[in-house]
């Protein structure tokens, strides 16, 4: 810990003495008699004193080198001591390290492991000490034991329970029944009528697009994509191709902005604008946030600001593709919201600083796709963006605009949409937004009758029929299976049929099937060190797998988001063009992709910067749910089919629907197709 301000104030500029000294420091400097001889560090914390003077009271001795002074407690209790628990299984270094300098008497750090020996533990082990009052010698170990003896009783057995609840952490130990075995029964057969619940935390986001482990945080440049520059020509024609409709949000929002600009002070504002296929949600969105950053950044306290590069307008989704197609970021990279959603909502801790920075001008947040973002999200945004923002108003005052179409898909894990009233949670959707619904179809006269028979089949009932004119349309694009090109994106409900056509179109149109192992590390219960294992983990839900089988020429799919900014995200597709091995060793070090979304990177980083129009990906990291163990590999996965979840927010010019058990999906994937 450093010295308080007022003292470095008071230092030279090539002042050392920066640092406040510990009380290990005070131990190795205390008195020189008999007494303090012999004292263990556990005995100076637990029978001791520090001491402002001399003049404190009896028995008060100066500490050498003129640290302070110390004084013995008489009467008093002695004081419980702290100390650092680890384990001697997992790291004998550290186990015996701390043994040696909590229970060892010593001055200095080199008496704990003399020349001649390289570790604690064998000083320990095989060591003999001469104590000063003491004319023989006494092994390490009887010294230890006598002095830890008088502070870690039964601390073997204490640490032997810990190590076996963590060796069984995860296994369901009920000796309920055997205590009372009726009750039981009962229990087990209430159990058996519930209905099946497919996750332990439905609040916990699956696949979470932007999660990202501490490991690989640094792969995101910034949470706040910058936005294009684009032509004020082009401005003007995407103004005037607003429908009324579309226009009446514009002009709601830019007379607000307009307000707050004066000096009014308006209420904030929460609408959605709710919409089918081709109605124009995301020109709008476009629209509103070109006009109303630049009104916005004419409030005095951005005009005043030397840095104006902190947006006044937020453009946010849940998934980073469609964060991406609308150049914004994903709630939980803007946000910095954690993996799982359960409550208490925790906070911000030493990031609160750097975000509440970032989003200081920001006066307006637009969410897309809201049908995916569920309500337990949603207060966690409502509840982050008061914490950024320092007030308790929803929202922490900020104007919300929320776009989406809740006929598209729901949030994962089968939670509630927003729409749906929950009356066990507060329901911030009701309570404050307003509904605006786009009709018109904006898209081109090719397109039109498709888009207005998607949103036909929107809002029908099951028991309403088909047109003949709908179904005429439809039976245009009905491919026998075995008839539709195989190169071309194929969409499933399950992932069991996405992996097994994967897998299948991988053997026909790929000879050199290339297999990448996971590496996968586990610490060496005798160094302590982690040791790579000689064959990866299998099984367990992963977001990386143990085993990948690809090929130079596949179609691939990351699974993790690398970079927002150039829409590196989780779910974009490329394909896989080289493979990097190492020339040490032939292992496999880098992927080279050619992403569909190719465009030029905004910020060349070493990790994607190359002259061969590639981008290069190494190994992602995860912490594996086997005690201590961590997980190396790419993430990406074979993309020639994937599942409906992935394609919201990509369009693609065609794809082939399997209308396998999908009857509630059918309208969602032909949404992909445009």
């Amino acid at each position: 810990m450093s010295r308080p301000m007022s003292y470095l104030e008071t230092t030279t500029h090539d002042s050392c003495n920066i640092w406040m000294t510990s009380l290990s420091d005070k131990y190795k400097c205390r008195p020189e008699t008999p007494e303090y001889e012999e004292m263990s560090l556990a005995d100076f914390a637990a029978l001791c004193r520090l001491v402002s003077g001399p003049n404190e009271g009896k028995d008060v001795l100066p500490l050498l080198n003129q640290l302070g002074f110390v004084q013995r407690r008489k009467n008093d209790k002695p004081a419980i001591i702290r100390y650092y628990h680890c384990s001697q299984e997992k790291d004998p270094e550290q186990y015996y390290g701390r043994l040696l300098r909590l229970y060892l008497p010593h001055r200095s750090e080199q008496e704990l492991k003399p020349q001649g020996f390289q570790t604690y533990q064998s000083f320990y082990n095989s060591g003999f000490v001469r104590l000063p009052c003491s004319d023989h010698s006494e092994s390490v170990k009887r010294v230890v034991k006598r002095n830890k003896d008088k502070y870690e009783k039964n601390s073997e057995d204490i640490e032997s329970a810990l190590e076996e609840f963590e060796q069984n952490r995860d296994v369901v130990i009920d000796e309920w029944c055997n205590l009372a075995p009726e009750s039981e029964v009962v229990r087990l057969q209430c159990d058996e009528n519930l209905p099946e619940r497919h996750s332990d935390d439905e609040n916990e986001q699956e696949n979470v697009p932007d999660y990202s482990r501490q490991s690989d945080a640094v792969t995101e440049i910034r949470a706040i994509r910058e936005q294009p520059a684009v032509d004020p020509a082009v401005v003007r024609v995407m103004y005037q191709n607003l429908n009324q409709k579309q226009a009446c949000v514009f002009y709601a929002i830019r007379d607000w902005c307009i307000q707050r600009v004066c000096g009014l002070n308006p209420d904030p504002f929460f609408l959605y604008v709710n919409g089918g296929a081709g109605t124009g949600k995301s020109h709008l969105i476009k629209c509103i946030h070109s006009e109303a950053s630049k009104i916005l950044s004419r409030l005095p306290a951005n005009a005043e600001e030397a840095d104006i590069s902190n947006p006044t307008v937020l453009l946010t989704s849940f998934t980073g593709t469609a964060a991406f197609s609308i150049s914004g970021s994903t709630l939980h990279s803007l946000l910095k919201l954690p993996r799982s959603l359960n409550p208490p909502i925790q906070g911000l801790g030493n990031q609160l600083d750097e975000v509440r920075s970032e989003l200081v001008n920001a006066e307006i947040i637009v969410i897309d796709e809201i049908s995916m973002v569920s309500k337990p999200l949603f207060a966690y945004v409502d509840a982050r963006l008061k914490q950024i923002k320092g007030t308790q108003r929803p929202f922490g005052g900020m104007s919300v605009l929320a776009v989406g179409d809740f006929y598209q898909l729901p949030p994962v894990r089968q939670s509630k949409p927003l729409c749906v009233y929950d009356p066990e949670q507060i329901d911030l959707w009701r309570e404050h937004f307003q509904m605006i619904t786009l009709t018109e179809i904006m898209r081109q006269k090719d397109d039109v009758a498709f888009a207005e028979m998607l949103n036909r089949i929107r809002v029908k009932e099951k028991t309403d029929e088909l047109s003949q004119c709908d179904r005429d349309l439809l039976s245009q694009a009905v491919t026998a299976p075995e008839e539709c090109p195989i190169e071309v994106l194929h969409i499933y409900a399950t992932n069991k049929n996405v992996e097994s056509h994967n897998t299948d179109t991988l053997k026909k149109l790929h000879s050199n099937i290339i297999i990448i192992n996971a590496d996968d590390f586990q610490k060496d219960k005798c160094t302590g060190r982690m040791a790579r294992r000689d064959k990866p983990f299998t099984g367990g839900r992963n977001d990386l797998p143990d085993t990948l089988n690809v090929a130079e020429g596949a179609r691939v799919m990351l699974t993790r988001n690398l970079d927002t900014l150039n829409g590196l995200v989780n779910g974009a597709f490329g394909i896989l063009v080289k493979v990097v091995r190492s020339e040490n060793d032939g292992q496999i070090i880098k992927l080279g992709l050619r992403m569909d979304n190719r465009q030029p990177m905004r910020h060349n980083r070493s990790a994607n910067a190359a002259s061969d129009d590639l981008v290069y990906i190494e190994r992602a990291e995860e912490s594996l749910k086997f005690k201590g163990a961590v997980r190396r590999q790419f993430p990406v996965k074979l993309a020639f089919a994937c599942t409906i979840h992935k394609t919201q927010g990509l369009t693609t010019q065609t794809a082939v629907v399997s209308m396998k058990n999908i009857l509630n999906q059918v309208w969602l994937m032909l949404l992909s197709v445009g």
